[in-house]
């Protein structure tokens, strides 16, 4: 399990685990991170941003980037 911090409001942080992270999306409030739970956050971050933080240099983040 790989956790890490991700803000998801001014101030506000959330950990997230990064194996359970189905797929991201950006729209008009930011880039939301969906999980396989089917629930979701929000993050102020862009996309190749979110992807660096979660260090995620693999496959899975180029689809995810495409």
């Amino acid at each position: 399990m790989t956790l890490t911090t991700i803000e998801h409001s001014a101030g506000q942080a959330t950990v997230v685990n990064t194996d359970q992270i189905t797929y991201l999306r950006e729209d008009n409030y930011g880039t939301a991170i969906h999980f396989s739970s089917g629930e979701h956050i929000i993050c102020p971050l862009e996309i190749d941003a979110l992807l660096s933080k979660l260090n995620a240099p693999n496959a899975e983040a180029m689809l995810i980037r495409s």
